[in-house]
């Protein structure tokens, strides 16, 4: 059965709501001014954090007041090396009372536990972008054969996807009674999705994960153009520098050339979604006289991406180019070869073959943090030489093979023929380029001057983070971090 608009549970709260200190502004939780009044139906409206609060991963929030209660985001915490994922803190227990959820993109520390919901008792609709819904079904499939039904079965991953609801940008939809939303381009990856929540006339902008920085495939995130009440913002990068795309496409493509020239292999171990579409891209421009070799999910991605190259998806640039140069995909050149069972009987004696082939060629693989995966195999042989470049162009995290690459261990244990261990010593350049997903500082601030927000609340970033970013925002206005399992009052 579904649940009605506006129908829900009006049990007591499982969770601490507090009231912030409006005279202190320097403590990481000092509110940002005085709650407001404003006239609500039914009560406060509140938000909870049950991941991605003073935290990365396992994004999950619930807003609420004493009849309707949504949850925006439900995702999974990636854990380094061998450990497993966690879901959201304390989320599990008050499944039962949602009357709608939401999500911004797919990627699995959004999207991984969503699943779970019609295992735990919700009945409701799940909304997000038609490119999200293609998208998270690849991961929840990949997300099952890598750790099973710990967290959900393939039956909920089913309820979930018969359940899902699809909108377009730019369109809005009531969730429940009294509550619309509306997506707006984030800039980040395909279809994902900046949220406006109206909820009884007062505004709440959800950023998920935002990029300001041009790419290929996006001129950055989409500014909505209304002034809102709460503006709840993703804060990854902190006050950290983000070098313009333009600068680390210079500098990528530059030392890829300089490498080929001198008849070297380049390795590129990428994400299969977003950044390989992003970096083949900018390949297929500057390089045409190298084979680039496409191996794992990429492929996957890189076909349903195809299906969305049209300007309800993707900015004009791209666009532009493909009509100038009358293609159909930025991913199909002649020189361009997927590693796939179509193109070779036994792709793993290929990637041998491959790595013992002594010609300058780039390989775009998986892992993108160089875990197991085909990435190994091309490793194994390729990575012993020293004329080899191994291009980094993803964040690496704590625990993982690409971390200890990164920062010099040069004897690695890669998973070969078969989940076969095999010691190799890496004797290849390493070298770092900084791309990234996620927005500067200053575009945090061009959102707030435009959207002009009554209350600011960071998610989805580290407190040294959040610390730095506080100083350079605050003006007038001092932001909270959302903190586990404390509610914040919105309004009343």
């Amino acid at each position: 059965m579904i649940i009605e608009d506006g129908v829900g549970r009006d049990d007591e709260l499982h969770h601490e709501v507090i009231t912030m200190n409006t005279n202190d502004t320097t403590s990481t939780n000092s509110t940002n001014s005085a709650t407001q009044t404003f006239e609500t139906r039914n009560g406060p409206i509140t938000i909870t954090g049950y991941g991605a609060s003073s935290e990365v991963g396992r994004s999950a929030f619930i807003i609420e007041d004493s009849k309707r209660k949504i949850l925006v985001e439900g995702g999974l915490k990636i854990m380094p090396g061998d450990e497993l994922t966690l879901a959201p803190d304390g989320l599990k227990q008050r499944i039962h009372e949602l009357n709608a959820a939401v999500l911004s993109h797919a990627h699995v520390d959004h999207s991984g536990y969503l699943p779970a919901l019609y295992e735990n008792g919700y009945f409701g609709k799940l909304y997000m972008t038609t490119p999200t819904l293609d998208i998270v079904q690849v991961l929840w499939a990949d997300h099952l054969k890598i750790e099973g039904s710990r967290h959900w079965s393939p039956a909920g991953m089913e309820r979930a996807i018969d359940n899902t609801v699809t909108m377009k940008y730019h369109t809005k939809k009531e969730i429940v009674e009294g509550v619309t939303i509306e997506f707006f381009n984030a800039g980040h990856i395909l279809g994902s999705g900046m949220i406006l929540i109206d909820w009884d006339g007062f505004l709440i902008l959800f950023t998920g994960d935002i990029n300001d920085n041009q790419t290929p495939l996006f001129e950055g995130f989409e500014i909505p153009d209304v002034e809102v009440d709460v503006l709840i913002s993703e804060s990854t990068n902190g006050c950290r520098h983000v070098t313009p795309r333009e600068e680390v496409n210079t500098d990528f493509i530059q030392e890829i050339k300089n490498t080929l020239d001198k008849g070297h292999k380049v390795i590129i171990p990428c994400f299969a979604l977003g950044r390989s579409q992003e970096l083949l891209t900018v390949l297929t421009k500057h390089i045409k006289d190298y084979p680039i070799y496409v191996d794992g999910m990429i492929r996957t991605m890189n076909a349903l991406t195809e299906k969305y190259l049209n300007p309800n998806w993707i900015d004009e640039p791209l666009l532009n180019r493909m009509r100038e140069e009358g293609i159909f995909s930025p991913f199909r050149y002649e020189n361009v070869i997927e590693i796939s069972p179509e193109n070779f009987d036994r792709t793993h004696d290929f990637r041998r073959y491959l790595g013992q082939l002594d010609e300058p060629v780039i390989i775009l693989t998986t892992s993108g943090m160089m875990e197991p995966s085909p990435l190994h195999s091309h490793l194994r042989f390729s990575a012993r030489k020293p004329e080899t470049l191994i291009a980094v162009v993803g964040y690496q995290a704590e625990g993982t093979k690409g971390r200890a690459i990164l920062e010099g261990q040069r004897k690695i244990t890669l998973s070969v023929d078969w989940n076969r261990e095999e010691e190799v010593e890496i004797k290849a350049r390493v070298m770092r380029f900084h791309y990234s997903g996620h927005t500067s500082a200053d575009g945090i601030k061009d959102l707030i001057d435009a959207v002009k927000p009554k209350q600011i609340y960071f998610i989805h970033g580290g407190v040294e983070e959040q610390d730095d970013l506080r100083q350079k925002l605050s003006n007038g206005i001092v932001p909270v971090s959302l903190e586990i399992g404390k509610t914040e009052i919105l309004a009343q």
